[in-house]
């Protein structure tokens, strides 16, 4: 393989693209059981308030996964030092949705 021929822009895009998919695997499988474990529950703690089952568990995970979209577009068509930035935003919210939302699902958890 010629590795001249592949841009750092290139690079950028599926590593930031990898993030992702691992923040949202993790993010997708924690509310999974989370939803397993709080079956018959009508309403959970989710940030410090209360609310439907349904929105505390799969609200944040969904809103993640639109949100990676854009980037992920903008970094297919993006210069070397563009990429690079764009890298680094998507580097940056993809773990800490990712926490934030097992930090949610802490209280979800609490009888």
């Amino acid at each position: 393989m010629n590795w001249d021929a592949v841009s750092w822009s290139t690079i950028f895009a599926y590593a930031g693209d990898a993030m992702w998919v691992v923040a949202l695997t993790v993010m997708f499988a924690a509310s999974r059981a989370a939803w397993r474990r709080t079956e018959g529950r009508a309403r959970v703690r989710y940030m410090g308030g209360q609310g439907p089952r349904v929105f505390a568990l799969w609200a944040l995970p969904l809103a993640a996964f639109a949100v990676s979209l854009w980037p992920a577009f903008q970094a297919r068509g993006a210069m070397a030092d563009t990429a690079l930035i764009i890298f680094g935003v998507r580097a940056t919210t993809a773990p800490l949705l990712a926490l934030l939302h097992l930090r949610g699902l802490r209280d979800s958890l609490k009888p």
